[in-house]
């Protein structure tokens, strides 16, 4: 009765030639803000947590056991990643707010990266030209998964999934400790129990945990704001609990996080499945039973 919506906006790196072209950053300067921008091996990650898993024993197991659930039944699933790097158009404003420019998310053509340079200026035309060939074919198919979903399930949650690193990040220059799991709320759409109940499974598996801290909020289109059955929830995970910055490669720790994601999004499914069948019971609660004609009594 509930289904997952996995949205993914910056894991691609890829920028189309043309925009190449355009580009005032230097070969290096451009993969240097990719590095810090986007980040594929989160989406190989996401795409592990998915697979079937086959029946084992272990921490992730009794866990899954504890709280009452299938470690192998993931409720209905739909995995969407951004197909293009931030710097050809940010599809949802996240980045454009965390980079100081923006003060509210929306999908945005970046004008500065991390490395504080300029970004190419774009006439309205070409930035209408990239915003309906990049950003609107994404958004079009997040509002498109959650009209499916909604069809078929009772509840969907909407879950962007996010990395930010241990170090400085972006123009946040202080250095500070930072959770190696961060969840964020959409105003209206991130219900307390829920947020809580994610935190709740992150601790079980000894990850310090906070909410929109050092990434505050999420986003989702505007299309889908008002969808009383669709919640929404931000997800980002530090980057060296996956991946060696400095090799730039997956850690052998990378195989235990997909597990635990995996029961993340099996515990959040059963929830939300339990959340479902009461609501349709108070819409439909079972009629009190005749006062005057009884079972077994009829002749």
């Amino acid at each position: 009765m509930a289904g997952l919506i996995l949205s993914v906006p910056y894991a691609s790196p890829f920028l189309p030639k043309a925009i190449i072209k355009r580009m005032t950053l230097s070969p290096e300067e451009l993969r240097w803000e990719n590095w810090r921008l986007t980040d594929p091996f989160l989406l190989e990650v996401v795409k592990k947590a998915l697979e079937p898993e086959p029946s084992s024993s272990g921490p992730s197991r009794d866990l899954v056991k504890r709280e009452g659930a299938s470690p192998h039944n993931l409720p209905k699933t739909l995995l969407l990643p951004y197909p293009f790097s931030p710097l050809v158009a940010d599809p949802l404003g996240l980045l454009a707010v965390e980079l100081g420019l923006l003060t509210s998310p929306k999908p945005f053509i970046l004008t500065r990266g991390a490395l504080e340079k300029d970004l190419p200026t774009w006439s309205e035309s070409e930035k209408e030209f990239i915003f309906s060939h990049c950003v609107q074919p994404y958004v079009d198919k997040l509002v498109q998964a959650g009209q499916t979903l909604l069809a078929e399930e009772s509840l969907v949650l909407l879950i962007t999934i996010r990395f930010f690193s241990h170090k400085v990040w972006l123009h946040d220059h202080r250095e500070l400790p930072k959770p190696q799991i961060n969840l964020g709320q959409a105003a209206g759409l991130s219900p307390q129990g829920l947020t809580s109940l994610a935190g709740h499974i992150f601790r079980r598996f000894g990850l310090w945990t906070e909410l929109d801290y050092p990434l505050a909020g999420t986003h989702i289109p505007a299309a889908m704001a008002a969808w009383p059955r669709l919640k929404a929830l931000g997800l980002a995970i530090r980057r060296d609990l996956y991946l060696d910055e400095t090799k730039g490669a997956l850690k052998a720790s990378a195989g235990s996080l997909a597990r635990t994601l995996r029961v993340f999004f099996s515990l959040l499914g059963q929830e939300l499945d339990r959340v479902a069948q009461v609501r349709l019971k108070r819409a439909f609660p079972p009629k009190p039973p005749s006062n005057i004609i009884k079972a077994g009594q009829l002749t």
